[in-house]
């Protein structure tokens, strides 16, 4: 038999072992085929859509995320399929192979390996490349869809560089296997585990490296932030990696001393768990590391996607909005909009058309500029916009100032006494929701009696005028409102036109992209954490189906059997799993303190949902991972 022979039959007979880390490999090939072929499509490199440079950035940037992943991915797996060999490497040495020949025939496995993940994720990649061009098109807003093309390029990169990645990293895996001599491999197979050993010193360690790292974590404020996440880092690592390579061998040898120790199928369990605790240490903390970046990473940008949106809305008073700063060189003309508007046939809700003025204001510890105008005109525009009518005393001011939260050095409250042209007035009360356009120097807004605001008018000659249209179905006017800002002035002016709809659509398909981008990379690192959860078991294989006759021999039923199988793959996948996620749970409680507390409950429900949708994807990984194993265990 030749050694490409045998080197095929060992892949076909151990197909299930492979299994995983094959369809990990071929995510990986057909994510990464997928981006470069929108990275090196003719359309984005002659800049043809818009926005096109941008998502080709992020688009490179998760690329080398692919692939730095891919490495570590591959040589862990490469070490593992070696060391759970040693049995295998030993016999044939004892028959007469030689080592060079050994490093043949792993190579000529990983070679074919490498070569079929490499194709079929080409393949993969291929169907879905239209479907992924028609989405971005959609995102991106192209008049056309992104014609599908076969880019020569982006094969070439896939297919070559993976190959290159395999074969460097097969090569160096060699290391190892030529250390060995046949000794060694045939012991390695046969060593009996021993019982296990900790350190309480260390445990300890750990845990309050860990809870020094949680404690940082929760209180931390945004101008420490920066100085404060490589020491929490390295607590937080630290301290995980001593409680799984010695706390958790602490916390099995007390249930050693439990009187359940004896109820059912326990004995077993734990036994099972606790003489591969030391095996499983590295796995476990790599696992739930992975798992912890990536709950962090999609919680964070969930949450900046979330709240960019409601920020977005809450600073924009109505669908268009602009003043009129000097009526003889307007910003933008009412017939003009009103023209645009009418050719559209847009249908208008309510329209705003008040005078404001300029003031200066001052505090103990504050002193800038805002706008003014007279609470009937507020209370006219509250009608429309359904708010609260106001009432005020002479000597009260109401104020709209929706970034007032963002900006501690501007920050006013109720009660809070103001001077304006040298008389005090009180702030009867305050709202984020701005009443008029918050452009140039409109985002703090006062509301004042008509007699206040005549007064102030007599002081101050200059006057502004407001405009504002709130449009039925606003989130589809981007059209319209683009057409209404490029008329501001022949352009020079348009930024101080706001217009809900288009700024809204530019942050949604920012975000949107951020986000397709990233779910596919958090995809890969997820599968990649259950394929090297999947692959340590069944390295395991021949060891369990020993142990399963062993147990059939002393009278244990299949049910009983499979219970304890259960119990440990359940074991293997859940306590990475809860580690990650309260690992995250800090991550995202530092950053509602970097926040001031700004992100509140929407935090609290953005990292629940996405911690939950991790918990129900590591779940069904579970039960593929357990149906497999089970059947294999049984299998002969």
């Amino acid at each position: 038999m030749t050694i490409t022979k045998l080197a095929r039959k060992n892949l076909t007979g151990h197909a299930q072992r492979y299994a995983a880390y094959f369809l990990s490999c071929v995510f990986a090939v057909s994510v990464f085929f997928i981006y470069a072929q929108f990275v090196f499509h003719p359309d984005v490199i002659n800049g043809d859509i818009r926005s096109g440079d941008a998502v080709r950035t992020g688009m490179i940037m998760a690329q080398v995320i692919i692939i730095l992943f891919s490495i570590f991915f591959i040589a862990y797996s490469n070490r593992v399929f070696l060391s759970t060999r040693s049995k295998e490497f030993g016999l044939l040495s004892l028959f007469g192979m030689s080592k060079r020949q050994l490093c043949r025939l792993v190579y000529f496995e990983q070679t074919l390996i490498s070569v079929a993940a490499i194709l079929v994720g080409l393949g993969i990649g291929t169907l879905f490349s239209k479907l992924f061009l028609m989405l971005m098109s959609s995102m991106l807003g192209t008049e056309s869809p992104i014609e599908f093309q076969f880019v020569l390029f982006a094969y070439s990169l896939t297919a070559l560089g993976f190959f290159a990645l395999f074969q460097v990293l097969t090569l160096l895996s060699f290391w190892r296997l030529r250390k060995a001599n046949i000794q060694d491999l045939l012991k390695d197979a046969r060593k009996p585990k021993q019982m296990p050993k900790f350190s309480w010193i260390l445990t300890i360690l750990g845990l309050l490296l860990l809870i020094a790292g949680y404690m940082i974590a929760a209180t931390a404020s945004i101008m420490l932030a920066v100085f404060l996440i490589p020491p929490i880092l390295f607590l937080v690592v630290t301290g995980s990696y001593l409680l799984f390579r010695q706390g958790t061998v602490a916390l099995y040898k007390k249930l050693y001393d439990k009187p359940s120790l004896y109820n059912g199928t326990n004995l077993v369990t734990r036994t099972n768990i606790l003489f591969r605790l030391k095996d499983y240490a590295n796995m476990l903390f790599l696992t739930s590391t992975i798992i912890a970046v990536v709950l962090t990473a999609g919680g964070t940008v969930y949450l900046l996607f979330d709240s960019t949106i409601r920020m977005a809305m809450n600073q924009m008073p109505t669908t268009i909005a602009w003043y009129n700063f000097d009526e003889d060189e307007p910003t933008l003309e009412k017939e003009t909009a009103d023209a645009i508007l009418a050719e559209h046939d847009t249908e208008i809700l309510y329209t705003i058309d008040t005078e404001v003025t300029p003031i200066d204001f001052q505090t103990d510890h504050l002193e800038t500029d805002a706008i003014a105008l007279p609470e009937s005109a507020y209370n006219d525009i509250a009608v429309d916009m359904d708010l609260p009518q106001l009432n005020l005393q002479s000597d009260e001011v109401f104020v709209a100032a929706p970034f007032i939260q963002n900006s501690p050095e501007y920050s006013l409250d109720e009660g809070d006494v103001i001077h304006v042209h040298d008389e005090a007035y009180t702030v009867y009360d305050l709202t984020e929701r701005p009443i008029l356009s918050t452009a140039n120097s409109g985002w703090i807004q006062f509301i004042v009696p008509d007699d206040t605001y005549a007064q102030w008018g007599s002081v101050v000659d200059e006057r502004y005028h407001a405009y504002g249209y709130e449009l039925d179905n606003w989130k589809e006017q981007g059209e319209v409102s683009n057409e209404i800002r490029e008329a501001a002035d022949s352009g020079h002016q348009s930024y101080f036109v706001q217009a809900n709809a288009s700024d809204y659509q530019m942050v949604m398909q920012t975000f949107s992209l951020t986000l397709f981008i990233g779910i596919f990379v958090s995809l890969l690192f997820f599968i990649v954490q259950g394929s090297m959860l999947y692959l340590k078991l069944f390295t395991e294989l021949e060891d369990t189906k020993k142990q399963l006759l062993s147990l059939k021999r002393i009278g244990l039923t299949k049910k009983e059997a499979k219970k304890i199988l259960g119990s440990k793959i359940r074991f293997l996948f859940f306590t990475p799993y809860l580690v990650g996620a309260l690992h995250a749970s800090f991550a995202f409680l530092m950053l509602n303190s970097m926040l001031e507390g700004a992100a509140g409950s929407m935090l609290f429900w953005n990292g629940l949902l996405v911690i939950g949708i991790g918990a129900l994807l590591q779940l069904i990984y579970f039960f593929i991972t357990r149906y497999y194993f089970v059947r294999a265990a049984y299998k002969s």
